[in-house]
């Protein structure tokens, strides 16, 4: 039961971030005014923002003027409700997986405003940390583990310290907003094990470089092109906190 009413809520919260990944960049409420058609401005109502159904059943749609909404709707409520599947599987139910529930959700709408924007917003990391950070601790001290708190900022300083020297060879080649995420990033890896920074930062360039040189490959890109790198640094902590330990224990005993 709880993963799938955790899957329920993932869908609920990717809805949500629709609103969000629209709003925030342009420094509009998330809260006011409600959501309407952006063509015909219908407002919507319950009918129009079921999660997926709606969105299946208007087939992409809006009801009154037929204007094609786009399949972000879809993308980021399934992308965010496989996440907390995945997550309550691991966790169960637990402080941790509202924790990580909530950096999952945040790193979704980061990672998809910095595809269209190159810009990851300090408001949605803020936030995320606000909710996260004092789940992380609370979860500490419910396993009786207060340790966790000092591996969590251990953690968030070893990412941070990294990313800064980053920043600083690139000469601009790195955003600062990358360098604000790092330590929440680091934090929440940290809290597992402070030795998880090192392979979700592998992963995180690693995959980064992949993009990159597939997209020179296909003509798409080139060594001045720039790709955001926000998406990459969550794709590389959301694995680390799956595979980062059996990387580190298959390195260990070599």
């Amino acid at each position: 039961m709880v993963i799938a009413y955790t899957a329920i809520l993932g869908l609920l919260i990717g809805s949500f971030l629709t609103v969000v990944v629209d709003r925030v960049p342009d420094g509009r409420s998330v809260v006011a005014p409600g959501s309407a058609c952006g063509n015909c401005g219908l407002q919507l109502g319950f009918v129009d923002l079921v999660p997926v159904f709606s969105w299946l059943a208007l087939r992409g749609k809006c009801r009154r003027c037929k204007a094609k909404i786009g399949v972000e709707p879809l993308i980021l409520e399934v992308v965010n409700a496989s996440l907390f599947l995945a997550l309550a599987i691991k966790f169960d139910l637990s402080w941790e997986l509202g924790a990580f529930c909530a950096l999952a959700a945040g790193l979704v709408g980061l990672s998809w405003i910095d595809l269209r924007t190159r810009r990851l917003p300090r408001e949605i990391t803020y936030v995320t940390a606000a909710i996260g950070v004092p789940l992380l601790c609370v979860a500490a001290l419910v396993r009786d583990e207060p340790r966790r708190i000092w591996m969590m900022l251990l953690g968030a300083a070893i990412e941070f310290a990294f990313m800064g020297a980053v920043y600083l060879a690139s000469k601009g080649g790195m955003g600062g907003g990358d360098v604000r995420l790092s330590p929440l990033l680091g934090a929440y890896l940290g809290w597992l094990n402070p030795g998880l920074v090192a392979p979700g930062l592998f992963l995180g360039f690693l995959s980064g470089a992949v993009v990159g040189l597939v997209l020179m490959t296909i003509g798409r890109g080139g060594r001045k092109t720039a790709v955001p790198f926000g998406p990459f640094l969550a794709l590389g902590t959301l694995a680390a906190v799956w595979v980062g330990q059996p990387m580190i224990d298959a390195l260990l005993h070599r």
